[in-house]
């Protein structure tokens, strides 16, 4: 069973190392199971784990973690870290960072000299999914220490861990244009109960089961592939397919974290293909792609369509020369969500796409009507707008061009901040 244990352990101490950033000396991973809590040693090297390195713990529970709540991620990355020297907490500017942590990260006090650090560490960590915790200060006199962020399943410790990163760094570079501005506090503690309730549901079941997949896996021998000629692919299946690659390519170029965001494919007049709900895109197959009608959005299948399906059909609805819309939360156009501001167009080539400025949509709660409605709004005839406390959303004729026009949109946030 501890083996088990391990191969997970293993798989999501290097999902923690393969960020653009590195996760400091202090990064660990803990998991509570039935047979009690293993742990990646302290010095463990994350992205090449031993079965030596992992251990178990003289606990039957994680610590401070809340109800439901069975990994932890430890972790130093760089911009939570700022916030650490600067003892600078911070409130939800995104809904990403509202639904997964909640609506505020804490600084909790943790140094070893405080007879208090387990009731500061549990009330920073009574609402919230994340917290900053101080360990001391340097030389310099700056605090250091590091993030813990739990969740049901090591995966969500471990994208926690990349959303708080980010919006650390959000929160850091939107002073540069005035500041970022906070989602209200009730609706951003909305959020994070629907996110734990329903939102990523699907994704943490399958979560919860990889120590039965990991031992089943050594059982199942790979198939024989025949030589019969495959069938031709219809139009639905190839775009199914084309789907899901761009799906797998915004998590390898950093475009979404995590399930954030969603993608979809204008099929004909009637209907289009989207990503399915709260699913991890890097194990997304064609078959997992959502029919939905465009006028009455009904669906097929037993899979949920993103909730942000109006948005998409909207956008069809309004835009006949679109065939492809994705919207996702890409760090250097969040900035601007995060500030509530328009994206300003000064590359003389970005300006033949989207003009001299991308529009900022107002605010509204996600998989809501008015978010729909402002988006559109926003978009107009143009190929991009912000979303005011979500991301971005990009368009184009085909799956290839919205992709593109993703990209270049999130260069253009990059060049506006002079990063």
């Amino acid at each position: 069973m501890q083996n088990a244990y391990y191969e997970l352990l293993k798989k999501y101490a290097k999902m923690m190392t393969e960020q653009e950033y590195p996760v400091g000396e202090a990064a660990k991973l803990m998991i509570e199971t039935t047979e009690g809590v293993f742990a990646t040693k302290d010095g463990a090297d994350l992205s090449d784990l031993k079965p030596d390195d992992v251990e178990k713990l003289a606990v039957e529970h994680l610590p401070l973690a809340r109800k439901g709540m069975s990994a932890m991620a430890f972790s130093q990355t760089p911009y939570c870290q700022e916030c650490l020297a600067d003892a600078r907490p911070f409130r939800a500017s995104l809904d990403d960072m509202a639904q997964i942590i909640g609506p505020a990260v804490y600084i909790a006090d943790g140094r070893s000299s405080n007879d208090k650090a387990g009731k500061s560490m549990a009330k920073a960590f009574k609402h919230s999914s994340g917290a900053l915790v101080f360990r001391g200060v340097d030389k310099k006199g700056n605090g250091v220490g590091y993030t813990i962020t739990a969740g049901r399943t090591p995966y969500e410790a471990v994208v926690g861990m990349t959303v708080l990163e980010k919006s650390a760094e959000i929160t850091i570079l939107a002073d540069r244009i005035g500041g970022a501005k906070n989602i209200n506090k009730i609706e951003a503690q909305l959020m994070h109960k629907i996110y734990q309730k329903k939102y990523s549901k699907a994704e943490s079941s399958i979560k919860k089961n990889e120590v039965e997949s990991v031992q089943a896996e050594s059982s199942v021998q790979t198939g024989v592939s025949n030589n019969l000629a495959e069938e031709p692919k219809t139009r639905e299946e190839e775009l199914r397919e084309k789907l899901c690659q761009y799906g797998k390519k915004l998590v390898e170029t950093g475009l979404v974290q995590g399930t954030w965001g969603n993608l979809s494919i204008r099929l004909d007049d009637k209907f289009m293909l989207v990503t399915p709900s709260g699913l991890d895109y890097n194990r997304l197959t064609p078959a997992d792609m959502v029919k939905v009608n465009i006028s009455s959005l009904e669906y097929e299948g037993d899979l949920k369509p993103t909730s942000e399906k109006g948005l998409h059909a909207a956008v069809y609805k309004q835009r006949p020369d679109v065939g492809a819309v994705i919207h996702t939360h890409s760090k250097y156009c969040c900035v601007f969500a995060a500030a509530e501001k328009p994206l300003r167009i000064n590359d003389p080539e970005m300006q033949k796409i989207f003009g001299t400025q991308v529009e900022l949509a107002e605010y509204a709660l996600p998989g809501t009507k008015k978010l729909m409605a402002n988006t559109v709004k926003a978009m107009g005839q143009n190929f991009g707008c912000i979303m005011s406390h979500h991301g971005m959303a990009a368009c184009g004729a085909d799956i290839e061009t919205a992709f593109d026009n993703c990209v270049k949109l999130e260069e253009c946030g990059r060049m506006a901040l002079g990063v």
